[in-house]
């Protein structure tokens, strides 16, 4: 999906926004405020926007002289979802349907905003996230998803992460799918703002129950024409795709295969790719022909 208009304000402001989170220095929040209009007027927009916010963010990168600035925030996100893992663990094994509860808090995960996730409470967090796993969720048929994972055609899954902090609940779905396929998990290839990575898939204990690989990009997302060799053909060949997040989704239209996506609507442009109102907690399989 390549920038839309809306897409312009929203990549400079989540430069300003970055300024603020990551330093106190007046001269660097400044110098990364220039750059980021420097980058607005001078970059190639016919591309996706994850791919554009990873130009953006590696300048970040450099004015802060900071390899991945977001580390410590990442690191907190992953210790307060993991102090949540007895209750949710617990909630899946007494659950009538445990493969259902398990996506619900999959995708709960979503809606968690890294922005402000240092200012709430792990309380809070979690009345958050419950609130969130107790909503309608569109297009959720887990009978059928189930049936189709019973197929015995289907023998392989791949799971490609989001985010730190949710990547943990991630882990308890895929623990969930490993009951009826075998599952390869992808985290990014490098820092790509509070996105996971092979440290946070181990945190979250992902190499106990499914093989691990990265992208290979530094992009907040999968786009094809920048994945690694491996995981590109891990990504055509694996009978089911399971992505979570607008950048994957994003990154990954138009398709070139069939994968279920798994994410919260949080911007106009997916309001309109999607046709459902922002906040809505989604569960959709879009095709080849969409674009």
């Amino acid at each position: 999906m390549l920038m839309q208009k809306k897409c312009f304000g929203c990549l400079f402001r989540q430069a300003v926004d970055a300024a603020w989170l990551l330093t106190n220095d007046e001269e660097k929040r400044e110098a990364i405020i220039r750059g980021a209009g420097r980058f607005m007027s001078e970059t190639d927009f016919r591309r996706t926007p994850p791919e554009l916010g990873a130009e953006l963010h590696a300048m970040i990168r450099n004015v802060l002289e900071d390899p991945d600035p977001y580390l410590e925030i990442k690191r907190e996100m992953n210790s307060v979802t993991r102090s949540l893992l007895p209750m949710l663990r617990e909630r899946i094994r007494i659950s009538k349907r445990p493969l259902e509860t398990a996506i619900r808090y999959a995708i709960a995960g979503n809606v968690i905003d890294f922005s402000t996730f240092h200012e709430i409470s792990a309380d809070e967090i979690a009345k958050t996230v419950e609130e969130a796993a107790n909503r309608p969720i569109i297009g959720l048929d887990v009978s059928a998803f189930e049936a189709e994972l019973q197929k015995p055609e289907v023998r392989s899954l791949l799971y490609v992460c989001d985010n730190c902090g949710e990547i943990v609940w991630d882990a308890l779905l895929i623990a969930e799918l490993t009951r009826y396929v075998s599952v390869t998990a992808a985290v990014r290839g490098g820092a790509a703002v509070n996105d996971a990575l092979l440290e946070d898939a181990e945190f979250a204990g992902l190499p106990e129950i499914a093989r691990v690989i990265t992208t290979g990009c530094s992009v907040p997302g999968a786009p094809d024409s920048m994945v690694s060799g491996e995981f590109r053909e891990i990504f055509r060949s694996a009978d089911l795709v399971i992505a979570k997040g607008q950048g994957n989704l994003e990154t990954m239209q138009p398709a070139v295969r069939p994968v279920l996506h798994l994410f919260m609507v949080k911007c106009p442009v997916i309001e309109q790719l999607v046709g459902l109102p922002k906040g809505t907690l989604v569960v959709q399989t879009l095709p080849e022909a969409v674009s």
